[in-house]
């Protein structure tokens, strides 16, 4: 019997961690994206499609046809991306007739996606998040409640605010003009304002977890110790696994509430000011540094694969020590911490790292490219950000 086998839809990082882990395994890959390419350029990625976010629809249509037409019928969607992400939960029974899901129904699923209904649920069953004003009701921060940070309620639309994930704002007149594009970018009561948690990557944790049906079939805590920029991080640059005992009970009480079944990576802050750690974002796909499980022992992207399929969940043991490298951006998070700080000891993240973001001796290209994907990026931000947005 031929091996069920995946297609990947969007991410960058995390899908290309995604094609090694079911690649190395002799599972068949493809990859469909329309923003970041590093996945497509891995040896393990057989096939490279591109879709349409701006009509799901045909992307739905198409998605279909490779299932009727081109053998991948029965294949599991493995979702990388927000945008994605929603896609595929929002038409679940048009695609559950072809496919292989493992995910929930949108209704279900944007209770942790959206951040409105995400701090509700929080509330709901007692876990701290950070403050939010309701600044649709004219609520605002007193003159001693800044700075804070404005945040979008979700990433699937891609714009300046989406791709930054926060911009601070440090006095009245700031946040007034900069929620005024915010709210033009993303539309009303699709912004969040809340208070900005001291602290940079150092105080940031994640529980990353696989779920069936409610139930916790395998997890991690970790630390994102280092992230560019090094306040609002567009993406991790070091990770590094540690034991965390409250950040896991927190994200399994949220988990718990909406039974929850698929991959999640569930993002607190420590805020020492009332010795907490407050739930900020959860992702219900695979995440930029889903890799790490792989030496840890949890490769996450093949346990998913294994439930999916209806095979036994092979769990060598409890996670172990690891670690997780961006190479290029963890360069610029440290000169960046340098240049504010004076501190050079956060080098040392820069060597032994047991995974990296983009390289693999098995798997060359990908670590190849990226710098230069990096840096076309890059000097788009710049030049977007020269013109105002």
């Amino acid at each position: 019997m031929a091996v069920p086998g995946v297609i990947i839809l969007g991410g960058a990082h995390g899908s290309l961690a995604v094609a090694r882990s079911l690649g190395r395994r002799g599972i068949p890959v493809w990859f469909v994206g329309d923003d970041h390419p590093i996945a497509k350029y891995s040896r393990y990625v057989k096939r490279r499609l591109t879709w349409n976010r701006l009509a799901p629809e045909e992307t739905v249509r198409m998605l279909c046809a490779l299932a009727e037409n081109e053998g991948a019928a029965g294949w599991l969607l493995f979702p990388a991306g927000d945008a994605e992400t929603q896609l595929i939960a929002q038409h679940d029974t048009v695609l559950g007739e072809h496919f292989r899901l493992f995910t929930m129904s949108w209704d279900t699923l944007k209770q942790l996606n959206d951040k409105r209904l995400l701090y509700r649920l929080a509330s709901e069953v007692g876990i701290g998040f950070p403050r939010s004003y309701r600044h649709e009701a004219g609520e605002m921060p007193s003159p001693d409640g800044f700075p804070v940070i404005i945040k979008p309620v979700s990433s699937e639309r891609p714009n300046a605010l989406t791709k930054d994930k926060a911009w601070p704002a440090e006095t009245a007149p700031e946040l007034a003009t900069k929620l005024s594009v915010a709210k033009a970018l993303m539309g009303d009561g699709r912004v969040v304002v809340q208070e900005m948690i001291p602290g940079d990557g150092s105080t940031q944790f994640s529980y990353a977890g696989l779920w069936d049906r409610g139930r916790e079939v395998a997890f991690l805590t970790a630390r994102r110790t280092r992230q560019f920029p090094i306040d609002f991080g567009m993406t991790s640059s070091f990770v590094e696994t540690v034991n965390v005992p409250e950040v896991a009970e927190a994200a399994r009480q949220l988990l718990l509430a909406t039974k929850f079944h698929g991959l999640v990576e569930v993002e607190f802050k420590y805020d020492a000011r009332e010795d907490s750690y407050k739930v900020l974002d959860a992702n219900t796909r695979a995440w930029a540094w889903i890799g790490l499980g792989d030496s840890a022992g949890v490769d996450f992207p093949y346990l998913a694969w294994q439930l999916a399929v209806g095979r036994a969940v092979d769990i060598s043991g409890p996670a172990r020590a690891a670690s997780w490298l961006y190479p290029s951006r963890n360069v610029l998070s440290i000169i960046q911490g340098w240049r504010r700080n004076g501190e050079r000891s956060e080098w040392r993240t820069m060597f032994g790292a047991s995974t990296y973001a983009n390289f693999a001796w098995d798997d060359i290209l990908p670590g190849v490219i990226d710098l230069p994907i990096q840096a076309r990026r890059f000097v788009r931000r710049f030049i977007r950000k020269r013109r105002g947005g």
